[in-house]
């Protein structure tokens, strides 16, 4: 017979204690202690904000509210129920500095189905929301609103995305999103590299390498094409160039994908960790002490416990 208890720390304590010595089966829930539970968020919250790129988490917010208040900007738009928006968008894609490839891409394929299109829109702009607000899944969201905004650039409007897309690059380079976020809580640890945040390098994919180094190949092919469709470059022109603002972005992406593809260890350094911790991170140091002995350290950092640490001297 299960019993279930509730009640005062005493009376839980002294019931639970009774039912295991009469041989019941007991289901233990104790009470809700409050201040325990505000101490225990405060030293999470503690913890989390000595990370190093823990100053990036307000710019994370800031991003997501961004999204999502574009979002909410359309869906009370009667505009863009119909595809008017969508459609006017693409009327005004004919304006100086956007490609012609892309302004042929638009008239044949999206603005015929711009209804579509434009909740399409919408709804992705409501998913990179979400996702970069709550750090759940934000590297994927991050990538999708980089394409969003690339996708603005290569009709002819630099700005705002220019700088939205230098900001979500950071922010994936950094892994904002495993901070005060619900990546650094996930219990799949091996989550592509692409579809969420690592504070840590030990927790990729050794293909994750790979697919960053495809991504930055991307960048810098959309960043040659546009520097061929340049008009001004002059330096007071050039800032107002939509092709060389985009080739610019474009290169700067391409650059921190592959930095960020070399930060990541190989196999064989992700194996010899696995082998330790399957979270763990191994860290070695070594110093010459007063006998001018070599003192090597090692370090192993457990996701966030106390490190333990050996030392050998030669």
């Amino acid at each position: 017979m299960a019993k279930t208890t509730y009640g005062t720390w005493a009376n839980w304590t002294r019931e639970t204690e009774t039912s295991v010595r009469a041989g019941q089966q007991v289901t233990t829930r104790p009470p809700l202690n409050f201040r325990a539970l505000l101490r225990k968020t405060w030293l999470s919250l503690q913890r989390e904000a000595r990370r190093p790129t823990a100053y990036l988490v307000p710019l994370r917010w800031f991003i997501g509210i961004g999204w999502l208040r574009a979002s909410a900007e359309k869906l009370v738009d009667p505009t863009w129920h119909n595809g008017e928006a969508i459609r006017a968008f693409v009327e005004n894609a004919a304006r100086p500095g956007a490609f012609p490839e892309f302004e042929t891409f638009l008239h044949s394929i999206v603005e015929p189905a711009a209804p579509v299109i434009a909740w399409v829109v919408v709804a992705l702009q409501l998913y990179c929301g979400a996702g970069i607000l709550l750090g759940r899944s934000t590297n994927a969201a991050l990538l999708t609103g980089i394409g969003m905004n690339l996708t603005f650039m290569l009709a002819g409007v630099p700005n705002p995305s220019a700088f939205y897309v230098l900001i979500q690059l950071i922010l994936f380079s950094a892994g904002a999103g495993a901070i005060m976020g619900f990546d650094g809580r996930a219990t799949a640890p091996n989550r592509s590299l692409l579809i969420a945040a690592r504070a840590d390098n030990t927790a990729s994919r050794p293909n994750d390498r790979w697919w960053l180094g495809g991504l930055a190949s991307v960048l810098l092919a959309v960043s040659a094409y546009s520097f061929g469709h340049g008009r001004d470059f002059s330096p007071a022109g050039s800032i107002n160039d939509p092709a060389l603002v985009l080739g610019t972005v474009a290169a700067l992406g391409g650059l921190i994908f592959f930095i960020r593809a070399l930060r990541l260890p190989t196999e064989f350094e992700l194996d010899f960790a696995s082998q330790l911790h399957p979270s763990g991170e191994l860290h070695l140091s070594g110093e010459l002490n007063r006998a001018n002995e070599l003192d090597l350290s090692v370090e192993l950092d457990l996701s966030g416990r106390p490190a333990h640490r050996a030392s050998t001297h030669r």
